[in-house]
């Protein structure tokens, strides 16, 4: 926003795709890069494009194992056991595979808020 690269609307959409791609992060109300600045080289005339803001739908496969991994991440457990509870939730509930992921990553207590978004694009639902 500091450079008026896009209106304060285009702004917040680029930052919510910064965030579900996990390239940044909240922390404290500030916001922080989840990678190493310094080994990125940008040129000086850079300027962003508006297909910047457009969110592509990712497919269900990398999205599940995205969720997956914060799960496994947040509480150390292992891989086929969160599979398997996910599983579970699916199965008694009849829900889409990415639903129950987000439910079991929220009772593992792993922010959903990032997920929400592509699981929802991922449905045809935004």
């Amino acid at each position: 926003m500091d450079f008026r690269w896009f209106p304060p609307k285009d702004a917040q959409r680029l930052l919510q795709r910064g965030l579900e791609a996990d390239l940044i992060e909240l922390q404290a109300g500030s916001i922080h890069p989840t990678f190493d600045v310094a080994s990125v080289e940008v040129p000086l005339d850079f300027s962003p494009t508006p297909e910047m803001l457009e969110a592509p739908t990712p497919n269900s496969n990398e999205l599940f194992r995205r969720i997956v991994d914060a799960i496994v991440v947040h509480t150390g457990s292992d891989l086929r056991a969160v599979i398997a509870t996910i599983n579970g939730i699916q199965e008694r509930t009849d829900i889409d595979v990415e639903v129950a992921a987000l439910i079991a990553a929220h009772k593992a207590g792993v922010e959903i808020r990032p997920y929400l978004k592509p699981v929802e694009a991922r449905l045809g639902l935004s």
